[in-house]
Formats: structure tokens, C-alpha cells, sequence
């Protein structure tokens, strides 16, 4: 599983690929508000922390090596690309 969190910065976008969400959530000053249990989602996002200020936990496809990529956009960046 990896995870993917793509925010909009002066320099544009930018994304991160953390090893622990819940490390980057706490090294970015933000907060975990619950679990993603939506039945209509995907099978993958079921389980995946919902964090302060972004939107996700979304399906940002699969690594190389088949692996989900669990995306978290932040406000900023999910109104640019839905355009």
C-alpha cells in the first residue's frame, strides 16, 4: 500500500509519498478525523484514515508492482483539478 498527498504550494503542486500517513499527518500540524467505512467506495479505501483539510482517502491507482495508492488532495488542489 502507498499513499499519496498532493498539496498546492506557491511553487504549485506538490506531492508527497510518506512511509507512514500518520507520522505525516502529525509532522504536518494537521489531524486525523476519522476512518473512511463508506460501503460505496472502493474495497481499498475502506480502513484509510480521513485527514483535516483534504479530500480523500481516494483511488489514485496502483504502483509498479501492483500495489493501491490510497490520494489525499488538499482543498486547494482537488478545486484545481476539478476544473
Amino acid at each position: 500500500m502507498a499513499y499519496q498527498i498532493v498539496v498546492t504550494t506557491e511553487e504549485g503542486m506538490t506531492t508527497f509519498y510518506p512511509d507512514c500517513i500518520e507520522q505525516w499527518v502529525e509532522d504536518m500540524g494537521t489531524s486525523i478525523t476519522g476512518i473512511s467505512s463508506n460501503p460505496r467506495t472502493r474495497a481499498e479505501l475502506q480502513g484509510h484514515p480521513k485527514i483535516a483539510g483534504f479530500n480523500g482517502p481516494a483511488w489514485g491507482g496502483t504502483t509498479e508492482q501492483g500495489e493501491p495508492i490510497i490520494r489525499y488532495e488538499d482543498r486547494e488542489t482537488y478545486a484545481a483539478l476539478s476544473v
